[in-house]
Order: structure tokens, then C-alpha cells, then sequence
């Protein structure tokens, strides 16, 4: 276990424009960092909604790094609703994998993942939304409390903590997470949903690390992104 995960298997949802697929690649080499070569590293795709950024867009450059993705096969992988490969149930079973999920933040992304509700037994999984507050539909405590509330409803599961990756892609200052995470604050008032950690490039990490101590931070490496981004700063937006 690590300070950010304390389940085998995590769960990463979240809106889109959040960042979650920038959130879920990079959780699932902090994983293979701290586990080595003492235990297969796992990322599901399982995002039907989002066509444009998907983990599985990386396939090859993340098994050269060292992560084995289960998505789509072949050509279908690049297909918009394509059907996802048996073995995603294995691995939510074998104990010697660590796992990440990749999971759209709408209804229907949510929905996809309640297929495998069966498969995660309350108390088996960290499910962490992933939170920009500077996006539409996350923007204040009451969005994301209905949001919170549709994907429970759609994938029977139950979201156990927040990410807080609040950025303005290459204009992101170590303030802008500070704020974010005030907003984070009430929501974890209203809840009871502790942040899990918060997540942002390199070059701001120190500071967010000072101006935010009681939380963990998850340095971002981007592989997400869009032709348009430049900067060091960019925080994905997937």
C-alpha cells in the first residue's frame, strides 16, 4: 500500500475535462514504481464516452514502460463503442495484479463499469473521482454532489474519494490547487469524502506540496496531450 491508494484495485472516474485519464496513466506508474517487478500493473480502459483521449491511444508506450493494458483488441480498440475483453474480470479477481481502471464520468461510462459490480465487493477498491473545479459541471460543491450521485446510481459502486486536479491547463499556479482544494474542502464536509491526493506537474509540485502538506501529491508526466497544448504547466484536461 501507498500513501496514494490503500486498495489493489483503484477506480478512476471523473467528468470530462477532469483530467482522470491523465490521473489513471500516471497512478498506474506510480504503481509499477512502487511495486517493482513484485506484482503486474494493470490499466483497464473501459471509457466508452470519451473519443478523443483514451488510455488505450497509449497502448504501446505504456507497455514499454511496463504496464499491461486491457482494452479493446486490435483495430476495435480505436472503435467508439467497442466490446471490452473478458479478461477484465480476471484481473479484478487475481490478487497478485495491481489495478487501475480507466472509467468514463457520465451515466453511461458509469453505467459500463456496474458490469462489474459483481466482481468488487464493498471494502476491495479505492473509486476516486477526479475533480477540475475550473470545468463546467464541476464548478461548485452542488454539481459535484449530482455527479457524485449519478455514477453511484449507474455502476452500483460507491465513489470512496476525490482527486483534486484543478487546473487551467498551461496557466496552472500552485494558487489555482489551493483554491481548488478549498472547494474540495466542503465537499468533504458534505460528504465525508477525504481527498485522496492532489495531482499536478512537476514544476508546481514543491509548492503545492508546502502550501497543501496534509495531502499527497501525484506527480503528472503528460501523455494526453491535445495538438493545441504547450507549456509545462498543462494538467491534461481527459
Amino acid at each position: 500500500m501507498n500513501s496514494l491508494w490503500h486498495h489493489r484495485v483503484s477506480i478512476i472516474t471523473g467528468s470530462y475535462g477532469s483530467g482522470k485519464t491523465e490521473v489513471a496513466i500516471n497512478l498506474s506508474l506510480a504503481k509499477r514504481s512502487f511495486y517493482g517487478n513484485e506484482a503486474i500493473v494493470s490499466l483497464i480502459d473501459v471509457d466508452i464516452v470519451n473519443l478523443y483521449f483514451r488510455s488505450r491511444d497509449k497502448f504501446e508506450e505504456l507497455a514499454k514502460r511496463g504496464i499491461h493494458v486491457i482494452a479493446p483488441a486490435g483495430d476495435l480498440r480505436h472503435a467508439d463503442l467497442p466490446a471490452l475483453p473478458a479478461s477484465i474480470s480476471g484481473s479484478l479477481h487475481d490478487t497478485q495484479q495491481q489495478v487501475v481502471l480507466d472509467v468514463g464520468g457520465d451515466p453511461a461510462g458509469a453505467t459500463v463499469l456496474g458490469r462489474y459490480q459483481a466482481d468488487l465487493p464493498e471494502g476491495s477498491y479505492d473509486m476516486i473521482l477526479v475533480v477540475n473545479p475550473y470545468r463546467p459541471y464541476t464548478d461548485n460543491v452542488d454539481a459535484m454532489q449530482r455527479l457524485i450521485s449519478a455514477i453511484e446510481s449507474k455502476s452500483r459502486l460507491r465513489i470512496t474519494a476525490l482527486c483534486n486536479n484543478s487546473n487551467l491547463m498551461g496557466f496552472t499556479t500552485p494558487e489555482d490547487l489551493l483554491r481548488g482544494q478549498d472547494l474540495l474542502g466542503e465537499l468533504e464536509v458534505r460528504t465525508g469524502l477525504p481527498t485522496a491526493f492532489v495531482s499536478c506537474v512537476p514544476a508546481i509540485a514543491p509548492a503545492v506540496s508546502v502550501m497543501l502538506p496534509n495531502v499527497p501529491v501525484l506527480q503528472l508526466g503528460l501523455y494526453m496531450l491535445p495538438p493545441w497544448a504547450t507549456g509545462n504547466n498543462y494538467a491534461g484536461e481527459v
